[in-house]
């Protein structure tokens, strides 16, 4: 943990090692001819009347010497009970709770009702959900309009062929509902999506956040109305380009401009509900969710990192639009994503309760408050042991700025001393370093052998209950920082790899106090601990045992409270795939090994390997906590001019989809089928079931001085499909427009990629695109969707529902193509 400090007075035995003259069992710590730091002259004093002090070779000497370990282990425990007790899910209340309490039990009727099927939008599951939100609104007397539109938007991250996708929805239904304030001076929003994939039902995503805020519009309504309106938004087709919260930003009078928006969403099946982003401003609003909604759970870590994640919400239109806000979301449980299990048994009462008390307390709060005037500017902020700590968001970089450089004055000290070198530094950074690059390479390797036995894995790259596995791999981070440590520890002592384990915090602090500065107190703050370890033990205090618990209480509790709960965070967030991220965070603990137990066990190493290949044997050998189907996914592609059928599948294989496309399908490119498609696909041959391609016409509607070309386009699906995809290659599209919805976006694909759109909700007279096409041949391919498989394929598994290749939230298609020239 620190480096501990050796007397070189005359006579005297070094706290926490031998005496000189005593051979040592584990060789040399030093090169150099004494072996041990060197004091400075002053501190001879304390030696001889410091509290405590007692002649060498004595029982309270030796005693002193396993203080300092013991004391970081106490102080690492309850650190430990802290965060278990600080982690412990709410009680879910039952049908009886109080009429002004949120009920997990009422939300999850709700849900049953909900998920039945799933309900992509403009499905007949779709059409059913929203008439249920209605008429359950206005059966706690509520007013729920119904906001017809359409919609376009940009959103390449969401493209399930990794082009340069556009989507949009040409009948999007929003339902929003208006508690009206006694005084409003601002309103507040509550949102979630009411769509779901075609994967499956979509117990979780979203049918929870719809039951949660039917919940508390329930709650709401028992007592005396709010300050403020709160409006109750469930939006269409967040599943296809987030085009419902679009086309309300985009109408006037759909939304108040103005509106605090608070977004629930789920990305899995249970564990708490955490506050992940925020909108501009929002420090004001951390603070009220963090002083008025017991067992809140935020940290700016994970607003810093969601925002270099090709992850898209609702809350980012709004984001867009200028609206303040906070998005919540659930994200444990991560195999039941966008799957055809999640259903209604795999929703967790806890956690839905947990979202549930939320959001009750959050628009209480604000339904309460004066929003005419919110201060400005964001915050960083965390948890730590149940405690809420918060401040400006541009103090990150001269905290972490004071923290580099008290480190530089207590490594000058020290060498002004003679107990450290700038070599003995760097030497011992090497050491740090190398443990965390060699436990987190290790681990990225071993997770998939790991979960080689999961049936799931290869679709989520991660196991269901991957608690377990996590535990295996800390203790393979044990193992391997201890055992390179012991390896090291001739080329550098036990002191100088502690201090350049500080040195690589140091580094880390300075690093993302700049580029992800929500999140540098990760780093900062449990970096300060140890330099204070430090001071205290190379102090005159660090000689008594007073000192040493102080030093032990410095340097474990910061680290403790702020990395323990990171570990199960970073694996639910990342799944067991990158289970290297967890390790490397817990080998910077590892590094710190030495400075505890300046002569650690040689057993340790090989005890810790051993009960870590247990743990991870056992992991892969023995079966998932729940047999369950796993999602198909096969895609029939029918090639309208060409005459051709196609077998198309990117998961890999397992044994339905394997008797239509064979195992050893390689991996290749279908761009001759779908220009712009990026995601590799086993492909395979396909018995041809022809299906009527879309009818395309287009009419050359003007010319531009440049030689380019206004096109006006109309595709219509031949078998009543209402999903078209429509793909333009060789001209570059400068601008669109879609039966009357511009697009107001960035057209032209980098180099010589395909321009792509993809339109939801199709009338049976088709779509009608206008181009502004560059000079030059343009070829447009239109492709018409349906869910479903046809031929021996339609009697696939019946509780597996295929996503389209590339992201999890489209659904199993077939395909029909025809492709134009436009001259």
């Amino acid at each position: 943990m620190a480096l501990r400090r050796y007397d070189t007075g005359a006579g005297r035995t070094p706290p926490g090692g031998s005496d000189r003259s005593a051979p040592d069992p584990e060789g040399p710590e030093d090169p150099r001819p004494d072996g041990r730091a060197r004091d400075s002259p002053g501190e001879h004093g304390t030696d001889r009347h410091g509290a405590g002090d007692e002649p060498p070779g004595t029982g309270r000497t030796a005693g002193r010497r396993r203080v300092f370990p013991a004391a970081v282990a106490v102080f690492a425990a309850l650190c430990l009970a802290l965060v278990v007790q600080d982690a412990r899910m709410p009680a879910a209340r039952g049908p009886d709770a109080p009429a002004d309490a949120f009920s997990a039990a009422r939300a999850g009727a709700h849900v049953r009702e909900i998920a039945d099927a799933p309900r992509p939008s403009g499905s007949p599951a779709h059409t059913r959900a929203r008439e249920y939100i209605v008429r359950t609104l206005t059966a706690l007397g509520i007013d729920a309009q119904v906001h017809t539109g359409a919609a376009a938007a940009h959103r390449p991250d969401l493209s399930p062929t990794a082009a340069d996708s556009r989507y949009a929805g040409l009948r999007l239904e929003n339902v929003v509902a208006r508690i009206p304030g006694t005084a409003s001076t601002r309103p507040v929003a509550l949102v979630t999506h009411y769509d779901s994939t075609e994967a499956g039902p979509g117990a979780n995503d979203a049918g929870v956040p719809v039951s949660v805020l039917l919940e508390t519009a329930r709650a709401l309504r028992t007592g005396p109305p709010p300050r403020n309106d709160v409006l109750l938004v469930f939006t269409d087709a967040e599943e296809s380009g987030l085009l419902g919260a679009q086309a309300l930003v985009d109408a006037p009078g759909a939304l108040p401009p103005d509106a605090v928006v608070l977004n629930f969403e789920a990305r899995g099946s249970r564990g708490p509900s955490l506050m992940f982003e925020t909108g501009p401003d929002a420090a004001w609003l951390v603070d009220t969710l963090a002083g008025k909604v017991p067992g809140a759970r935020a940290d700016s870590l994970l607003d810093a990192a969601y925002g270099y994640m090709p992850n898209l919400t609702d809350f980012t239109v709004f984001q867009e639009a200028g609206h303040q806000g906070l998005n919540l979301a659930y994200l444990d449980g991560y195999t039941h994503y966008h799957g055809a299990t999640d259903t209604p048994d795999q929703v967790d009462p806890a956690t839905v309760q947990h979202q549930g008390d939320q959001a009750l307390g959050l628009a209480r709060a604000l339904g309460s408050a004066d929003l005419a005037h919110t201060p400005a500017g964001n915050s960083a902020y965390f948890r730590a042991g149940g405690l809420f700590v918060s401040y400006p968001l541009g103090a990150a970089l001269p905290a972490a700025l004071v923290v580099a450089g008290l480190g530089l004055a207590l490594l000058l000290r020290l060498r002004a001393r003679g107990a450290l070198t700038v070599g003995d530094v760097c030497r011992g950074f090497l050491v740090a370093l190398g443990q965390l690059l060699l436990a987190a390479g290790a681990a990225f390797f071993l997770a998939p052998l790991t979960a080689s036995g999961h049936a799931e894995f290869p679709h989520y790259y991660d196991i269901g209950g991957h608690g377990t596995a996590l535990a295996g791999f800390l203790v393979f981070a044990l193992a391997v920082g201890s055992a390179l440590a012991l390896l090291a520890r001739r080329w550098a002592r036990p002191g100088a790899q502690v201090a350049g384990a500080a040195l690589l915090w140091i580094l880390l602090s300075l690093v993302t106090a700049v580029l992800l500065p929500g999140g540098s107190h990760v780093f900062v703050w449990p970096t300060l601990g140890l330099l204070a370890a430090v001071a205290v033990l190379t102090s005159r205090a660090g000689t008594t045992v007073r000192g040493q618990v102080l030093a032990a209480a410095l340097g474990t509790v910061p680290c403790a409270l702020l990395v323990f709960p990171l570990l199960p965070l970073l694996t639910n967030a990342l799944g067991l795939g990158l289970v290297a991220a967890p390790v490397a965070v817990a080998s910077l603990l590892t590094a710190l090994l030495p400075g505890v137990l300046p002569r650690l066990p040689r057993l340790l190493p090989v005890t810790a390997a051993v009960v870590a290949t247990a743990v991870l044997a056992g992991t892969a050998l023995l079966p998932p906590e729940r047999e369950q189907p796993v999602r198909s996914d096969l895609l029939y592609l029918w090639d309208a001019d060409r005459r051709t059928a196609h077998w198309i599948g990117r998961a890999p294989s397992d044994d339905w989809s394997d008797r239509f496309l064979p195992a050893d399908a390689e991996r290749g490119s279908v761009a001759d089928l779908w220009p712009g498609w990026r995601v590799p696909v086993r492909r395979g041959p396909a018995d041809a079931f022809p299906l009527p391609g879309p009818r395309v016409t287009s009419t050359v509607v003007g010319d531009s001085a440049d030689g380019g070309r206004r096109v006006r386009l109309t595709a219509v699906s031949g078998r009543g499909a209402d999903e078209l995809v429509i793909v333009v290659s060789g001209a570059a599209v400068r601008g669109w427009s879609l039966s009357g919805v511009p697009g107001r976006f960035a057209d032209d694909p980098d180099g010589d990629a395909a321009w792509e759109l993809w339109v939801r909700q199709v009338p049976a007279r088709g779509a009608e695109l206008e181009l502004e096409l560059a000079a030059g041949p343009a070829t447009v391919r239109v492709i018409d969707r349906t869910p479903g498989l046809p031929g021996p394929a339609a009697d696939g598994p019946g509780d597996t529902r295929a996503p389209a290749l590339g992201v999890a939230s489209v659904g199993e298609a077939t395909l029909a193509a025809t492709t134009r020239t436009l001259g």
